[in-house]
């Protein structure tokens, strides 16, 4: 029995109770290629801290620098392709662009026929370390967002 992807999530985002890698396509993003993801479960279930990685690092520094942010440089979270076997080249998770999603907005942004994949190894400690960090110290995230980041996941 076919059982839609929307109905699937509710039940998938049950089970994310530690930083996790997931990949799918944002229906808000100009993009429409899928992409991985780091979705971070906060203390206020059913609400997620979500962000995206990029390998486009180049793009991205010449963008802050352009728009005369160049701190923000340092909220890119460098991962390695060694340590994630589903990437093709290092890349690098965008904090400055980390959103505080519920499930219902995180549902609603998935792209239902491409679908949505959980990676099934765990962020290291030291990774996630650096994101919460990077979260709090990047200039362009609202207080709210790093707050919350800290309280759900102290450093």
């Amino acid at each position: 029995m076919y059982l839609p992807l929307k109905l699937q999530l509710p039940a998938i985002f049950e089970t994310i109770d530690d930083f996790r890698v997931v990949w799918f396509q944002d229906n808000n993003m100009q993009n429409p290629s899928p992409h991985w993801h780091i979705m971070i479960p906060t203390a206020d279930k059913p609400f997620f801290l979500v962000a995206l990685i990029t390998s486009q690092y180049e793009n991205m520094t010449r963008y802050y620098k352009n728009t005369k942010q160049p701190r923000a440089i340092n909220s890119l979270v460098k991962i390695n392709n060694d340590e994630f076997s589903f990437l093709s080249k290092d890349s690098f998770i965008n904090c400055n662009a980390t959103e505080y999603l519920s499930d219902s907005e995180l549902i609603h942004r998935v792209d239902e026929p491409i679908g949505f994949k959980l990676y099934p190894d765990k962020v290291p400690a030291y990774l996630k370390k650096n994101i919460v960090s990077a979260i709090v110290q990047s200039p362009l995230i609202p207080r709210f967002v790093g707050n919350i980041a800290k309280a759900s996941n102290p450093l």
